[in-house]
């Protein structure tokens, strides 16, 4: 169903939303989704839209992910965001993608993705409706990775969304909303989080702050990261450091953005106490060009954005 407005996207029983169709797409063609009743929502005037009101920033979830990097008010408020989408994937895709279908992906694996034929000489996994990770089979739940990297900006500047659940609309933390799809997402291939995400809704930064966001890829933008960063400092808020495709969900560093308060830690100090803490909170596996122990001497990659620190305001 091609949906026009809310009221038609809410008549569909068990709805797969589509914006872009990006992500799904392949899943579709692999056989690890096989979603019936089809939305795409990509016409409703609800979704669309980008506007700075009340201090916020206001970005549809059907906006697309070029429009988005390339938004000079976007670019000029919240860096992060800008950034992050125009890393994401390769120019054909942003041109088509939404940052709503981009925080609503399916988490990723070696042994999910892949075609029907790969995976049958394998047990099935919690994605594919098995009770087993492939990954870590003393796992009680699924590990694959959330590989967003619009995600790891929304949650460096707390946005939140604007969802449609049960029949009615709410706004909630994107950081719940991701912890919920994540939860969802790793259960089996025929669930997801029953959730239209309308918009999303920024805070501006105060007047002083720096951020940014940074990705590290084999090949730049094309790929999916091995790793991402968004860090922000200055103003008068805490700083915060999110780190992205390293768990089922983007982690917050919290002991590591607490050495950019206080202006006396040197580079190695702040690295190697986010090497530390992303021993502790990033779950790596196997992943397709690089091992769980190449993927922690990425943890470093930090520092790309830590220049932040010196022009603060």
């Amino acid at each position: 169903m091609v949906a026009k407005t809310l009221e038609e996207i809410l008549q569909a029983e068990h709805p797969t939303y589509i914006g872009g169709g990006t992500d799904i797409m392949p899943l579709l063609k692999n056989h690890v989704r096989d979603d019936q009743d089809l939305v795409f929502v990509s016409e409703v005037p609800e979704l669309q839209g980008m506007e700075h009101k009340d201090g916020y920033l206001y970005l549809g979830a059907g906006e697309r992910l070029y429009d988005i990097s390339v938004s000079p008010l976007v670019k000029e408020g919240w860096p992060a965001i800008a950034q992050a989408a125009g890393a994401t994937a390769s120019p054909q895709i942003r041109n088509i993608a939404t940052i709503g279908g981009n925080i609503m992906q399916d988490r990723r694996c070696i042994y999910f993705n892949q075609s029907r034929y790969w995976r049958s000489g394998l047990p099935l996994c919690f994605k594919t409706g098995g009770e087993v990770c492939l990954q870590i089979p003393n796992s009680p739940v699924c590990r694959a990775i959330y590989y967003s990297d619009v995600a790891t900006a929304l949650l460096l500047y707390e946005a939140e969304a604007e969802c449609m659940e049960n029949g009615q609309r709410s706004w909630i933390p994107v950081q719940e909303l991701i912890a919920r799809h994540s939860q969802a997402n790793g259960l089996a291939c025929k669930e997801h989080l029953p959730v239209l995400v309308i918009r999303f809704r920024v805070p501006e930064a105060p007047k002083g702050e720096k951020s940014g966001f940074y990705k590290y890829a084999m090949r730049a933008t094309i790929d999916f990261p091995l790793i991402n960063f968004a860090l922000r400092c200055g103003g008068d808020r805490p700083a915060r450091i999110i780190a992205g495709a390293v768990a089922p969900e983007p982690v917050v560093l919290e002991e590591t953005a607490k050495l950019l308060e206080n202006g006396q830690s040197t580079e190695e100090e702040i690295i190697a106490t986010c090497e530390a803490e992303l021993k502790k909170l990033a779950k790596p596996i196997k992943e397709a060009c690089i091992s769980p122990g190449l993927k922690r001497d990425l943890y470093r990659q930090l520092s790309a954005l830590l220049p932040l620190r010196e022009n603060k305001g």
